[in-house]
């Protein structure tokens, strides 16, 4: 923890700047992180296709139970590599726990150019603005394939939940958070969506 905050403390001083901090630290984290999101999502895929196959196993051995298991114990066997999808993502949530705790507790009184309605980054944003960009980037990917811009099978499909469930997370939680933590939101949902638009994987 000491070393993370170290580093952020030096591009705080190099930039003198603390939300352009917060969006460069978030950054160069991601960018650490790019090449286990990058198997991650190999796995996921891996794990999505296995589960096409047993479904059709399923209907094929349906009449045949011990041959239906020996088959998917096969396909299991052969596809090992699905199971370090969810082990990675596991792997990453410490880090971005950190990060969440290091942009809680020590953002300190002060402002950035980046969010200029506001003169303080310790507070919440009393004119809701900084929600608002989070719930647009959460569902703008999958607004972009509603409308036919991109064509991405990773990107979730605009339905209601897409759009609820950001903004139920912007309620109960970017709200009431300090702008300099909810900057962090911001920043690190879109270069996620970047990464999901991106990595054809």
């Amino acid at each position: 923890m000491d070393i993370i905050i170290d580093l952020f403390n030096m591009i705080y001083n190099f930039t003198n700047d603390y939300g352009i901090a917060i969006v460069t630290f978030t950054v160069l984290v991601k960018l650490i992180m790019l090449p286990l999101t990058i198997k991650q999502k190999k796995a996921l895929k891996i794990s999505q296709e296995v589960a096409i196959k047993v479904s059709g196993l399923k209907e094929k051995y349906s009449k045949n139970q011990e041959k239906l298991q020996q088959e998917i114990a096969k396909l299991y066997s052969e596809n090992k590599g699905m199971s370090f999808g969810f082990l990675l993502m596991f792997l990453q949530m410490p880090v971005f726990y950190i990060l969440y705790r290091l942009f809680a507790t020590h953002i300190i009184d002060t402002g950035t150019v980046l969010i200029p309605w506001l003169l303080t980054l310790s507070k919440p944003d009393p004119y809701f603005i900084l929600p608002i960009i989070y719930i647009i980037s959460q569902i703008f990917p999958s607004l972009l394939q509603y409308f036919n811009v991109i064509r991405n099978k990773s990107v979730p499909k605009l339905t209601i939940s897409t759009v609820i469930t950001p903004i139920i997370i912007a309620v109960l939680v970017t709200v009431k958070l300090p702008a300099g933590l909810g900057l962090y939101f911001v920043t690190n949902t879109i270069i996620t969506n970047v990464e999901q638009i991106l990595l054809k994987v």
